[in-house]
């Protein structure tokens, strides 16, 4: 019986990571992030932000290894997490590595950056899924018990995620990220931690979503806030801006959609599909959208994003812009060191 639930569970990993699992992966772009992004020792270096290492390129690393079938990078990535990056009293991780003021070489800071949390578990999921090694199970199972204890909260009657444990709860407002709310991860952890405050808190994230998104076309800032007095959600002042985080919100709930067609996601991507029409029609690229000062950035905007804007096309059954895979490989070739931009190239690979 045993034996017969864990080759469903595998089944199901195949199923629910897209036939791309087994055909359709670009391996030359998980060849070229190793060759730009991972140590010989496994550290997965964000070279963009002065070479440190965080518990989001970890977590990312990690669920590119498993999602190429790269088991060898993934247990070096584990290893490197395992014997650099420090579990704070929490159980949670510190979210920064890297160079100190006095050339020494640790942690920066050890508060958490949940996001990073959350990627790390999950990969230890569906590396315990694909390879069947329960060590990746426990892991994965302590961790996401620190998660939810550390980083979800009841506030007037909603449950949030915070970024970090620390530094977000404030007087009046609750800061918050909303490409840190990732679907199809909590699901992921309620098969495996059977509290029914899972499916509270993801019924509660699908009002965060509708009623975070600003402006006429409906769509998320990098950082929104919840205010305390009225419990409604708005943008958060310095930095009301949709591009460099939240170009991951329709990246993530657009693969959500892809695996459940939940009406209620397609509705909330509404304004995104707008988004892409409206590019479409000018044929100039959106890198920002100012909601304080009402302002809309266009240039060529990292490759990275322009993949994601080429997922969504396909995804909704829109013709792209004809210059935009050009663009794409145009900015590979170019943009070797932009860790976060080849990143979302990988997602889009990973998840079309």
């Amino acid at each position: 019986m045993k034996v017969m639930l864990v080759q469903m569970i595998r089944l199901i990993f195949i199923m629910t990571l897209g036939s791309s699992s087994l055909f359709g992966l670009n391996y030359n772009y998980w060849k070229m992030f190793k060759k730009n992004f991972i140590s010989s020792q496994g550290r997965v270096i964000d070279r963009f932000n002065s070479n440190i290492t965080h518990t989001e390129s970890i977590g990312y690393g990690l669920f590119f290894s498993v999602s190429y079938g790269d088991r060898k990078t993934f247990d070096l990535i584990r290893k490197w997490l395992h014997n650099n990056i420090e579990v704070n009293k929490m159980g949670l991780y510190g979210w920064k590595w890297g160079k100190r003021d006095d050339g020494s070489w640790g942690m920066l800071d050890m508060n958490n950056a949940t996001d990073g949390d959350m990627w790390i578990a999950y990969s230890l999921l569906l590396a315990y899924e694909k390879w069947n090694d329960v060590k990746y199970l426990g892991e994965a199972q302590k961790l996401i018990s620190a998660i939810k204890k550390h980083t979800i909260i009841k506030v007037n009657g909603k449950y949030l995620l915070l970024p970090a444990q620390f530094g977000f709860v404030k007087k009046d407002h609750i800061k918050l990220n909303p490409s840190y709310t990732i679907p199809f991860i909590f699901e992921k952890f309620s098969i495996y931690d059977k509290d029914k405050l899972w499916k509270a808190f993801l019924l509660d994230s699908i009002d965060m979503f509708q009623n975070s998104a600003v402006g006429n076309l409906r769509i998320h800032p990098d950082w929104i806030k919840l205010d305390l007095k009225s419990n409604q959600y708005t943008y958060y002042e310095n930095e009301s801006i949709f591009g460099f985080d939240s170009i991951r919100v329709p990246l993530f709930l657009g693969y959500q959609y892809k695996i459940t067609k939940r009406d209620y996601l397609k509705s909330i991507l509404r304004g995104y599909i707008v988004l892409l029409k409206y590019i479409k029609k000018l044929n100039k690229y959106i890198f920002q959208i100012d909601f304080k000062n009402h302002r809309i950035r266009y240039k060529y905007p990292p490759y990275g994003f322009l993949a994601v804007y080429s997922y969504l096309y396909k995804l909704f059954h829109i013709t792209p812009p004809p210059s935009i895979h050009r663009k794409i490989e145009e900015g590979i070739k170019n943009e070797t060191n932009n860790y976060y931009s080849f990143s979302l190239l990988l997602f889009t690979d990973i998840f079309n």
